[in-house]
């Protein structure tokens, strides 16, 4: 018997039982190797001699039915562009022949609550150096760095030298734009003595462009209009924080308004 796999009556014409295995859940890339050998105590000959598990002759490489797949993006720091690499080099349908265009991506961020948004969904300029293709991006509004960008073939349009199809449906394809949004105060609360008072802030801050460093008092300046109470000292008294929350100590001169 064959475990797993299904009797083909054709080809076991004349040829004793052939069998042949299901079909794959994917393509195959043409660098797979298939073994076959018999179960342990279930293949017989005719004299009751049974096929030992260890078999030579019993390998073949899978033919390359995978067209060029994508192995990476990386999005530049400017998010002008992203380098897509495929895994073997790609031809726009004729096999060995021809150079992508831009008309053979697809561009696409998932809808989310950010203001910066693609301004075309077909890479506004190509370029090719080796199996990398840098492709150009027109982002609209400022990115917050949580936009994923996803790369996609565009439906038959990228093939191999065999004529392998790209599938539209890729891993390896996204990547988060860079963040340009500049930190910004969401929120203010002064305490009801007028002691101090909470910054919020609508992500984490750092007193190195580095992403490194504490803010301290010398980090903020603070000013006041109005007549009647003015400020000791324009640099906060004192600085807690608590997450993106920093507290800010106030020195007041305190005078009397008079009529």
């Amino acid at each position: 018997h064959a475990d797993a796999g299904t009797r083909d009556p054709l080809w076991s014409r004349g040829l004793g039982d052939v069998y042949k295995r299901q079909s794959l859940d994917s393509p195959a890339s043409g660098a797979e190797t298939i073994t076959v050998n018999p179960v342990v105590s279930s293949i017989f000959d005719l004299a009751g001699n049974i096929a030992v598990i260890n078999q030579s002759n019993n390998t073949a490489t899978l033919n390359d039915k995978l067209g060029p797949s994508i192995t990476g993006i990386v999005i530049t720091n400017d998010n002008s562009s992203v380098n897509v690499t495929l895994a073997e080099t790609a031809y726009p349908g004729t096999a060995n022949s021809g150079a992508l265009t831009a008309d053979d991506w697809v561009l696409s961020i998932p809808d989310t609550n950010s203001t910066a948004k693609l301004g075309s969904a077909t890479p506004t300029s190509i370029a090719k150096s080796g199996n990398t293709y840098t492709l150009g991006l027109n982002i609209v509004g400022t990115p917050d760095g949580a936009e994923v960008l996803k790369v996609s073939p565009a439906a038959n349009s990228i093939y191999d030298a065999l004529g392998n199809i790209s599938l539209t449906s890729q891993s390896n394809n996204t990547a988060n734009l860079k963040d340009k949004a500049k930190p910004i105060i969401s929120n203010l609360e002064l305490a009801n003595n007028n002691g101090t008072i909470a910054v919020t802030f609508s992500e984490s801050v750092f007193s190195n462009n580095n992403g490194s460093g504490d803010l301290d008092s010398l980090d903020f300046v603070l000013s006041m209009s109005g007549s009647g109470a003015s400020l000791s000292q324009a640099n906060p008294t004192t600085i807690s924080k608590n997450g993106n929350i920093y507290t800010l100590g106030i020195g007041l001169n305190l005078s009397l308004i008079h009529i």
